[in-house]
């Protein structure tokens, strides 16, 4: 019998795939996409991502507890093949330019010497280990990363000296705004949560609680990170800053520590491999479900190989960031569109049960 998640597992598994480099450029995007005050738009856009989380509970909930993949075994073999392919290729994208993102940006803020073959070997080394023993492993080792990471959201505190209520300015969604594309980056600031569709049956209990605690963890954080940001920076230098989070960082300082940022960016690579690790975990069990014949290791050995020799062409930040974008569009679109197609199956699988049973 293999092991049960309990929710506080869920949860901070949730909270840790969520949780990304995006952050560090977060308060600028909400800025850019909803104007003046766009520190609100994270509560608009954690509603949908709930509203979506809901929606995978209830596929659980109609499906009677069935996985994702026991539900889809009514589905002609050759479509679950293609859509196996699919889902797999998005997450082992998305896994890898999540990892190759996070050393780039290690390596232009703060180790321009080391190699990216080799930070990317080591990353992937990593993902082996944690993805090799499973899901119940990967929770157990990711609560204990959390505890790793989670005190630095306390360092914000060091910037209410100098916060200003004046700055974020009684205008609430004023100036220029790009709210499709920015309102959509946003949210895949929040993406990782969909991967619940594939471990939710193995949830002890109070499934729908933990995963929407987990959400509620990654959007409070979200939500004062930019809120500080909006109170300590003008609203044009917000604007400006690449990298505002990395600059607030800097900003702190402690007698027996010269640079903050760069242990607390160090630190913040635990949060990246988690939702590395969590994404080629995705790719491995829907191709483990395809092609049975093949060892899990090696199949996991194959996705490491694919995704190290995607990231050997990866030199550019403007190209990681291009392809985030793409992967990103598409897995909002699987967030929302897998959940509703499982739904039908479900229900079709429930009303044939149920004329069988006559």
């Amino acid at each position: 019998m293999k092991e049960k998640l309990s929710p506080i597992q869920v949860s901070i598994l949730v909270y840790m795939i969520q949780s990304g480099v995006i952050l560090f450029s977060l308060p600028r995007l909400t800025g850019e996409a909803f104007g003046t005050n766009g520190w609100i738009s994270i509560i608009i856009v954690s509603v949908i991502v709930n509203i979506n989380l809901i929606l995978i509970w209830f596929v659980f909930k109609v499906g009677a507890g069935r996985s994702m993949f026991e539900l889809v075994n009514g589905i002609p073999k050759w479509i679950r093949l293609i859509l196996s392919l699919f889902l797999a290729g998005i997450w082992l994208g998305l896994g890898t330019m999540v990892m190759v993102k996070y050393i780039l940006l290690l390596k232009m803020l703060f180790y321009q010497n080391v190699s990216t073959l080799l930070l990317m070997t080591m990353g992937l080394i990593l993902t082996y280990l944690l993805v090799k023993r499973g899901i119940y492993h990967i929770a157990k080792a990711t609560v204990v990363l959390f505890y790793f990471t989670v005190w630095t959201i306390f360092l914000l505190l060091f910037h209410l000296p100098d916060f200003s209520f004046i700055r974020l300015t009684p205008f609430i969604f004023q100036g220029e705004k790009d709210l499709l594309r920015g309102g959509a980056g946003i949210y895949t600031a929040l993406l990782g949560y969909e991967l619940v569709i594939l471990f939710l049956h193995n949830v002890e209990e109070k499934r729908l609680k933990a995963i929407l605690v987990g959400n509620t963890i990654t959007s409070i954080i979200y939500l004062g990170v930019c809120f500080v940001s909006f109170g300590f920076f003008s609203f044009d230098m917000l604007l400006e800053d690449m990298y505002p989070v990395v600059t607030l960082l800097e900003y702190i300082s402690f007698p027996v520590l010269e640079r903050v940022e760069n242990l607390i960016f160090s630190l913040f690579g635990l949060k990246v491999l988690i939702t590395t690790v969590m994404y080629l975990w995705a790719s491995k069990e829907v191709l483990e479900q395809q092609f049975q014949r093949i060892k899990p290791k090696y199949l996991l050995l194959i996705i490491l190989s694919l995704s190290f020799f995607i990231s050997i062409f990866q030199k550019i930040m403007r190209q990681v960031d291009q392809w985030l974008e793409y992967l990103a569009w598409i897995e909002v679109v699987i967030a929302f569109l897998l959940p509703l197609i499982l739904l039908i199956v479900a229900f079709f699988t429930r009303k044939v049960n149920k004329e069988h049973s006559l």
